[in-house]
């Protein structure tokens, strides 16, 4: 009877010495990828509120400033050091990329900007307030605002650092005629 014990205390030994890594591995990869949604979340709810801001916004001097400013008040639960660029821009009719381009490779009637640390600062302005449609006899210009963040594994056990792009485009809200509004 003791051997038969035995046996079986060395036998439940090694099933938990085969079990335990893969377990702790699949909570380690739980608490990872948990916490990349966390910020993946919260940069797509900075670019929702910073491209509704500016859509109500149309020929507006500060309408790109003011984006970037609700995009940083509404990223609270993104860590600070890991943004690494802000656009606001001229989006396709056919898709939420930049007009004349078919990805986020560049843009060119847009307003970049870059983290300070504290504040988003603009790198790169070419699209001039005057300049967009915006009003109610004709369709709209698409405005979009795309964040790109990093995020840092807290353990380098499964990967190091995984890139996060959001984006999202909404049409200009029209402006009547009788207000001025001129194509």
């Amino acid at each position: 009877m003791r051997i038969a014990r035995r046996r079986e205390g060395g036998a439940t030994a090694v099933e938990a010495a085969l079990v335990t890594p893969v377990i702790l591995g699949l909570m380690l990869a739980i608490l990872e990828f948990g916490l990349f949604f966390k910020d993946s979340l919260s940069a797509s709810e900075a670019v929702k509120a910073g491209v509704r801001l500016a859509s109500a916004a149309p020929r507006q001097a500060d309408y790109a400033q003011n984006a970037a400013n609700r995009v940083k008040a509404a990223s609270g639960a993104l860590p600070r050091g890991s943004i690494q660029e802000l656009w606001v821009y001229k989006a396709n009719t056919n898709n939420n990329y930049p007009t004349g381009y078919s990805s986020f490779a560049g843009c060119t009637t847009c307003v970049k900007f870059t983290w300070t640390g504290t504040e988003f600062a603009p790198s790169y302005s070419n699209w001039a307030p005057t300049t967009q449609n915006a009003c109610a006899s004709g369709p709209p210009d698409r405005i979009g605002v795309y964040l790109k963040a990093r995020h840092d594994a807290l353990t380098t056990a499964i990967f190091t650092s995984l890139t996060i792009q959001q984006a999202d485009v909404l049409r200009f809200e029209p402006v009547p005629a009788s207000h001025g509004c001129t194509p």
